[in-house]
């Protein structure tokens, strides 16, 4: 759950740190996570899914905001919109991968008697 919630609060600082007018349009990524969270009740096979989900939608939001008209009038605008996404992208995978960890429960760590 902290690297969900890191992965929001890095967007929220990076939407008030930047100056270029894009960062307006990663909240809804923020809203599609908590919205997802309280759907799948915060059960970490739901959370897995929905962070799944955030991942996919913010490569999408990376790639029209890397090939939008505004993007391409800024220096080093598409390749920065294009990492900048992959970054948050990335973040949400590995929250992903943890929430799927935690819904297999055991990870067969400990041994059980035959």
């Amino acid at each position: 759950m902290a690297i969900a919630v890191v992965a929001s609060l890095l967007t929220v600082w990076t939407t008030v740190v930047r100056d270029d007018g894009t960062g307006m349009s990663y909240f809804p990524s923020i809203m599609a996570a908590v919205l997802g969270g309280f759907s799948a009740w915060f059960r970490p096979a739901g959370m897995a899914r929905t962070m799944l989900g955030v991942a996919v939608m913010q490569a999408l939001l990376g790639t029209a905001l890397a090939t939008a008209p505004s993007t391409a009038s800024l220096p080093g605008g598409p390749p920065k919109a294009l990492m900048v996404s992959a970054f948050f992208a990335g973040l949400w995978l590995v929250s992903a991968a943890f929430f799927r960890m935690a819904s297999k429960g055991n990870d067969g760590a400990t041994a059980t008697p035959p």
